[in-house]
């Protein structure tokens, strides 16, 4: 059993000018989980190709690499990659950033760089550009525009938004599990069978099961403050498939649903708001 399974579906342009990479989690290939009832995780990162520019959002698991890479260049179709965009540290979303600054020597990561001189000393500094929230990276016909997060997932969080078509590149959070046939690895939600959707454990506030005691319900106004100010027609969470529509309001609007009924929101990560 593959702890990573990768879907041939991989990559997919899923709307004009962004594709969708990545794998899956699969729990069932996980130590002491013979035998249990098992769902994988979407790893998802998306490429941005812009007229002049292209972005490339989280880095993929370094157990990827190879089809990882073979998935960007796929992409990429001939054109180089501009900007990297972690959206924080952990190792689905930064593991590959050493291997990718390696592959593209052109390429500068973007985003909350502050600590990642301490994971990849080989990166050369003046290739790592801090933004602050609000940058604005132009990619041409379209522009990416760094975002402070509503939720965290550790300090280091940053969104991003793609002006082309109005997507938010949401890091962990409105993401979801799916029942673990490695067929429905690669499809889209109205593509995924009903019942292998998992929609009742969304990643609002994944992974700290502790956020359920922390009152902090001001994140649902925020949320929906941001969507005001970048409509949003499209939700590329890094744990769920690309979400449009439809589709991407009943998601979403479960996550933060379950999120305001219960009071639970992340402004910061470990902290409590009375």
């Amino acid at each position: 059993m593959t702890a990573y399974p990768v879907s041939n579906l991989l990559p997919r342009e899923v709307v004009p000018g962004i594709h969708w990479l990545g794998a899956c989690s699969d729990s069932g290939a996980w130590p002491g989980r013979a035998g249990k009832d098992v769902r994988h995780e979407h790893l998802s990162c998306y490429v941005i190709i812009g007229s002049e520019r292209t972005l490339l959002v989280d880095t993929g698991h370094f157990s990827i690499w190879k089809s990882f890479h073979e998935q960007l260049e796929q992409a990429l179709d001939g054109r180089t990659l501009d900007y990297v965009f972690p959206t924080h540290q952990e190792i689905p979303h930064a593991g590959n950033l050493g291997r990718l600054m390696r592959a593209y020597p052109n390429a500068t990561v973007v985003g909350d760089t502050r600590e990642y001189h301490l994971y990849f000393p080989e990166i050369e500094t003046v290739r790592l550009q801090r933004s602050a929230a609000g940058q604005r990276f132009d990619l041409g016909d379209r522009e990416f525009i760094t975002l402070a997060p509503v939720w965290f997932d550790l300090s280091g969080t940053m969104w991003g938004y793609d002006t082309g078509v109005k997507a938010l590149f949401s890091a962990d959070g409105l993401g979801y599990y799916h029942e673990h046939s490695p067929d429905v690895c690669g499809l889209l939600p109205s593509e995924t069978p009903s019942d292998a959707v998992v929609f009742g454990i969304l990643r609002f506030a994944l992974p700290f099961v502790g956020m359920k005691y922390h009152d902090t319900s001001g994140g649902v106004s925020q949320f929906r403050d941001l969507t005001r100010r970048h409509p949003v027609s499209m939700i590329c969470s890094a744990h769920g498939a690309p979400q449009a529509g439809a589709e991407q309001i009943e998601i979403t609007e479960r996550a933060i649903g379950v999120v305001e009924e219960n009071q639970i929101s992340i402004s910061g990560p470990g902290v409590v708001r009375r």
